[in-house]
């Protein structure tokens, strides 16, 4: 019988990396996946549906991430804070200060009926609320389990969305911060917007949520457990029933009579649960060891990045002590420069358009780096701006004339040809079978 889903939403940093290639479903990702973890049926994935926010097309995670490093830095005058800090407090006791969590994923349990209507209407809801922006969806009909691999017929669909949350203020370039009223506000909210019942509260079961290896274990020990009492249940019943001790005998004897029906029934029940927990213990020893396996995994690769990270910071520290004279003479020139130009370029950029200053910084950032292309977080911006306007054409002109004020003439050729790739690239990938100039 198939487990009737509750409503809530679980929140946590977005792991991008794995996020997209989870959510793109491609070969190589299939081929990845361990099934003893998780099962995808390639025959239902057709049934999986994906919202992009209005802006975002074509804009990938990585680069909107960096987008957001760069607002925050603007916005705040401090680098956005990635990885996690350890402190002491006034008691000397050490602390971890936990590093920015710019992009976050939920993942919300849905119904068979449930529409992306419906999650819009969800997501919307919390925009209002709390200002926080959904940038992707994706609603995933195509992952579950089989309660018996050998049996098709005992396919448990695990009905799911993914919500890639925006998680910064883009008026402070803050994180937005939410406290266990607020979150249990939300659990509150995505179960009346798809008219599901609400999960139990944490402060009522005293647990924690449950990853999906974890929440199959419980399940299964729980319906062990409902089997023994089943057992223990049909005893007593037969007890009372068959009270006569010496009747019930000669009825078993004979093969007769409630007791011996009661008896073949508790036999197979016995079978069944001896099965049953077999089953139960190879599946916990194998999701025991895809775990230890994983954790080890994780465990090399961080000492792999520590090692790195402590060379690196050698050649660094090395290379700080002998030039440190000549590179505090140059940044103190730098920073008057920086200042003049800040100065001069916040002036210009006050008098457009947020997408299209994003668009001007891009271009100027461009230029001053030298590089020979834009890079992922300079073409995103680009893109950001031209995608937000019908005519693609008239938006790449208008780039190239808000940075004209900042270019050389040489710079300004570079800056077109760039411009210019950018719409060859868009036209081709939505008007394929149409191809226009671009002039300027």
């Amino acid at each position: 019988m198939a487990t009737i889903a509750k409503a809530s939403e679980h929140i946590k940093p977005c792991n991008i990396a794995q996020c997209e290639r989870h959510n793109r479903r491609d070969a190589e990702y299939i081929k990845s996946l361990d099934p003893t973890r998780l099962y995808i049926r390639l025959d239902l994935t057709h049934n999986n549906e994906c919202y992009v926010a209005p802006g975002m097309e074509g804009v990938t995670l990585q680069q909107h991430y960096d987008h957001l490093k760069v607002l925050v830095k603007e916005k705040t005058g401090r680098a956005m804070q990635e990885k996690d800090v350890e402190y002491k407090d006034k008691k000397g006791v050490t602390r971890v200060r936990k590093g920015s969590s710019p992009i976050r994923e939920g993942v919300v349990n849905i119904k068979p009926d449930t529409t992306m209507d419906d999650l819009l209407q969800y997501v919307n809801r919390v925009h209002e609320r709390w200002g926080i922006t959904a940038i992707q969806i994706h609603m995933h009909r195509d992952e579950g389990h089989y309660e018996n691999p050998e049996d098709e017929s005992t396919w448990q669909p695990n009905l799911h969305a993914h919500i890639i949350w925006d998680w910064i203020d883009h008026t402070t370039g803050k994180s937005f911060k939410l406290n266990a009223e607020d979150m249990s506000a939300i659990q509150d909210m995505v179960a009346e917007t798809l008219e599901m019942e609400r999960g139990k509260r944490k402060s009522e079961t005293g647990r924690d949520h449950l990853e999906r290896n974890d929440y199959i274990i419980q399940a299964q020990k729980e319906k062990s457990a409902k089997l023994d009492a089943e057992i223990a249940e049909k005893r007593d019943r037969l007890d009372a029933e068959n009270g006569n001790a010496i009747k019930s005998g000669v009825a078993n004897l004979f093969g007769r009579g409630k007791y011996a029906d009661m008896e073949r029934e508790n036999k197979l029940l016995k079978e069944k649960l001896t099965k049953q927990k077999a089953d139960l213990q190879q599946k916990y020893q194998q999701a025991l060891d895809v775990a230890q396996t994983r954790k080890a995994q994780q465990l090399a690769e961080k000492d792999k990045q520590i090692e790195e990270l402590q060379t690196k910071l050698k050649r660094e520290v090395f290379s700080h002590q002998q030039d440190n004279q000549e590179k505090d003479r140059i940044i103190r020139q730098k920073e008057s420069i920086i200042n003049d130009y800040r100065e001069r370029l916040g002036h210009y950029l006050n008098t457009l358009s947020e997408l299209l200053r994003g668009a001007v910084k891009a271009v100027i950032d461009y230029v001053q780096l030298g590089y020979r292309c834009f890079n992922n977080r300079q073409e995103g911006d680009v893109r950001r701006y031209m995608n937000s306007q019908p005519d693609k054409e008239e938006a790449a002109n208008m780039v190239l004339c808000a940075s004209q004020p900042f270019l050389k003439a040489d710079e300004s050729e570079r800056v077109k040809g760039q411009l210019t790739n950018i719409l060859k690239n868009m036209k081709e990938g939505h008007l394929q079978s149409r191809s226009h100039g671009f002039h300027m």
